[in-house]
Formats: C-alpha cells, structure tokens, sequence
C-alpha cells in the first residue's frame, strides 16, 4: 500500500506542471511584429481599403463608390493600379518627405507600392486642400514620358474645377482622364459612338436622295462613306463587350477585394507627374 501511495505521488508530481503548461494562454504577439503583419505605412497616412483614400472629405459617399468600382473595373481588366488619396497637408504627417508636394507623393507612392510588378505602371493622384497643392505621380515605368499627359490631365481637368471649390468635380475628371490616358479605359456616355449612329442614317438618306436624283457618282461615293462608318461602329462595338462595358456604377460590393483590401503590387515611383496649384 505505501508503494502504491508513493508511485501515485510521484505521478502527480510529474504530471502537475505539464496541466499547468497546457492550460497557460499564448504569450501575447509583439506589438512591433502586429504592426508589421497588418501593414505599418507610418508615418505616410493609413490607407482604407479600397483604392480611394479620402481624409480630406473632399469626396461625397456616392461619387467615392463610382471611383472605387471603376478603379477596380480598371485593374481588372488592364492590370494598371490607380490610387486616389486626399490629405488636408503635408505637414500634418512630419517625419516624411513632406519639404514639397512632389516629395511627399513619391514617397507615399514607395511606401504604399502601387502598381503591379513587372510592369510598374501604377498611377497616384495626391491633393492637399490646405494646402492648395495636387499631384499626378506615375510609377517607373513611365520614366518622365508621359508627363506632358499627365500635365495635360491636371491643368485641364483638375485644377479648374479646384478653382471653384468643386473637389468632387475635379477628382472624378482628373480619375477620368487617368484612367482614359493610361489605362485606355473610357467611362460615361461614349460620344465617337454616339456621333457614328447619327451620323449613318444621314449619309444613307443622302446616298439614297443621290441615287434617286441619277447622280450615281456622289452616290456611290456617300455609300463608300456608309460603308466605313458602319465598319467604325462594328469595331468600337467590338471594343466595348471585349473590355467589358463602359465602367457603368455596378455593384459597390464589387470591388471590395481591391486596392489595400487585396493589397497593392509592390511598385514603386519614377518620379514623374505633373504638379498643380490653385
């Protein structure tokens, strides 16, 4: 009996600290490490989740979920990432190269790593409403050739309407013509189109009124022109249902997965743009 007594003893020893080992919560994780694992892009600004990042309040809930799904559509279908990100000022983020706009929207662009890689052919518009300042900042793919278009973009679709305290205004065009010039993708009502359908019917009625009159010559050179036209139609048509449609509003739950949701491709900046003032 007492060696019973002394195995059972011995066992509850032994066993005693393993049960306390196992029931122990895990050490909690380094706060650095979390930091890590969820993305840290200080000291720029966090980025949301989409591909607009709105902390000025420049953009009304409506005209933000027709950027993101159209960013979204962009991507999609070309691979090209555009990101959209308004701040009140650079100086509210020290510790960043924030000495100049130009500055702080390539160093945003780095640490957010926009554009998809190999290609590298992501796209940045920054504006700082404080400070009354905006950027087109294009990843290095582009070098510095293509900033005569993106000059073109701000000077005429962005800061006009900035001029006017339309901010909404001015984001949705300059994301237009972004998206139009470097991704080549078109969204909204589709004018070439439009102006070809009309214009069919009034060369074919033309052609028709020459055939009946006997001027067979004019006729057959407006039934040439009736002909191109409709071909023009055909393509574009083609065009449009091979990339899908016109980027219409769509679902917003849609693109939920893009931008910082999905995260972005790691690229980085060339440093060329265009800079824009109001």
């Amino acid at each position: 009996m007492k060696t019973d007594a002394l195995r059972a003893l011995v066992v509850l020893v032994v066993l005693a600290p393993m049960s306390t080992a196992q029931q122990q919560p895990p050490a909690a994780p380094d706060a650095e490490q979390g930091l890590v694992q969820q993305g840290n892009y200080a000291p720029y600004p966090e980025p949301d989740a989409g591909y607009v990042t709105d902390l000025a309040g420049l953009l009304p809930t409506e005209d933000e979920e027709q950027i993101e799904q159209w960013l979204w559509d962009v991507e999609e279908r070309t691979g090209v990432e555009i990101a959209v990100v308004t701040i009140n000022s650079i100086r509210d983020y020290p510790g960043t190269a924030n000495d100049s706009i130009e500055s702080f929207a390539t160093g945003l662009f780095d640490k957010y790593g926009i554009g998809n890689l190999p290609k590298n052919d992501g796209v940045l518009l920054v504006v700082a409403r404080n400070d009354r300042k905006a950027r087109i900042e294009l990843g290095k793919a582009y070098g510095r050739a293509r900033d005569a278009d993106a000059v073109a973009i701000m000077e005429g679709r962005i800061i006009p309407q900035f001029k006017e305290d339309r901010y909404a205004q001015g984001i949705t065009n300059g994301v237009r013509g972004i998206m139009l010039e470097f991704a080549d993708v078109r969204v909204g009502t589709n004018w070439p189109l439009i102006a070809l359908l009309v214009a069919i019917p009034i060369v074919g009625a033309i052609a028709f009124s020459l055939f009946r009159s006997g001027k067979r010559g004019w006729g057959w050179v407006c039934v040439g022109i009736l002909f191109i036209l409709l071909l023009a139609v055909l393509q574009i048509l083609v065009t449009v249902l091979k990339s899908g449609g016109s980027g219409g509003s769509g679902s917003s739950s849609s693109w939920s997965s893009g931008g910082f949701g999905g995260g972005f491709g790691g690229g980085s900046s060339g440093g060329g743009g265009a800079t824009g003032s109001w």
